[in-house]
C-alpha cells in the first residue's frame, strides 16, 4: 500500500538490471515525495523505498543503494514502479556495454 499521497505514477519494465542507475528529476518548486517499488521475475517485489527530491533538483538512485542486502542475483533484471505526489522526469540511462535489448527507451 502506497503513502504517497498524489496523482502521478509511471513503470519502467524494459529490464534494468541491479547496479543500474535511475535518475530521478525535479522540475517544480517543492520537494517531490517519491517511492520506488522493483518487481523482478519470480520474487516478491522490492520496497517501496521512499526518496525525497529537492525542488529542481536530480537525485541520482540504484537498487543497491536503497535496499542494501536481499536483493535479487546480479543478472536477474527487474522493473519498477514509480509513485511520486507531484510530476517527476525519471530516466533509466543506458548503459553502453548492455546488449542492444536493454538499451531501448524506457
Amino acid at each position: 500500500m502506497s503513502t504517497v499521497v498524489g496523482k502521478w505514477k509511471m513503470a519502467i519494465a524494459d529490464g534494468c538490471m541491479p547496479g543500474d542507475r535511475l535518475v530521478l528529476f525535479n522540475a517544480g518548486a517543492g520537494n517531490a515525495h517519491v517511492e520506488l517499488t522493483f518487481c523482478a521475475e519470480g520474487g516478491r517485489p522490492l520496497g517501496p523505498f521512499r526518496v525525497v527530491v529537492p525542488p529542481r533538483r536530480a537525485r541520482f538512485a540504484t537498487l543497491e543503494e536503497l535496499a542494501g542486502s536481499g536483493l535479487p542475483g546480479r543478472r536477474v533484471p527487474y522493473g519498477v514502479v514509480v509513485l511520486s505526489d507531484v510530476p517527476v522526469l525519471v530516466q533509466h540511462p543506458a548503459d553502453q556495454d548492455a546488449p542492444q535489448a536493454r538499451r531501448s527507451a524506457a
